[in-house]
């Protein structure tokens, strides 16, 4: 008769075990305020493509000053990241550098060195109308992959950044500027709201 309390406290300390494992091998500190922020630069760039420079494939623009904005996004963005993702975990008394952290890392950062090395390949060859589908889908196998050590919302926005490169391949070069902005923008914002909402910011 005894053993029955026993027996229940013990399955209560290994879900106890199972869920502090769990939660140690997640990266919980992405901001989803953070990603929003991203998500209004990335709408500045297109903005500032469409009215001043041009897209990058566009034989009429100016294609130096087009990469320079995005470049200069990618820079911001990598910064508020960083920040926002310190923020969130000092407020949450956690460590921002840690193994889950290094490993999402070199998950995102081989898909994003990869998405460099297409772009010059596409600016060497001349293929310049595959730049969205090249940066969309890059970007959404480093937010996929880094994903899976994240919450699940991350590994969504991932895949949706996906099915917007296989757009960006399948629709005509006008549309490449809303593709962008669909992505690197509203993709941005809509899920950062809900991590923002659901995941303590």
């Amino acid at each position: 008769m005894n053993d029955a309390p026993s027996f229940s406290r013990a399955q209560d300390d290994l879900q106890y075990i199972r869920r502090t494992l769990d939660e140690a091998g997640r990266l919980s500190s992405i901001s989803g305020r953070g990603l929003m922020a991203v998500g209004f630069l990335a709408l500045g760039a297109v903005a500032a493509n469409h009215y001043w420079t041009g897209a990058p494939w566009d034989p009429a623009g100016t294609r130096e000053a087009a990469l320079a904005i995005w470049g200069v996004v990618l820079l911001l963005a990598l910064a508020t990241g960083a920040w926002s993702m310190e923020r969130k975990a000092r407020r949450a008394g956690q460590v921002l550098w840690s193994p889950v952290l290094r490993r999402a890392l070199w998950s995102y950062g081989s898909a994003m060195v990869l998405g460099g090395v297409l772009t010059l390949a596409a600016l060497r060859l001349h293929y310049l109308d595959l730049i969205p589908a090249v940066w969309l889908g890059c970007y959404g196998v480093a937010v996929t992959c880094a994903g899976v050590f994240s919450v699940s919302p991350v590994r969504w926005m991932g895949i949706s950044f996906l099915i917007l490169s296989l757009a960006g391949v399948l629709a005509p070069a006008g549309a490449g500027l809303a593709l962008l902005g669909a992505g690197f923008g509203w993709l941005h914002i809509a899920f950062g709201a809900y991590i923002a909402w659901r995941h303590d910011g």
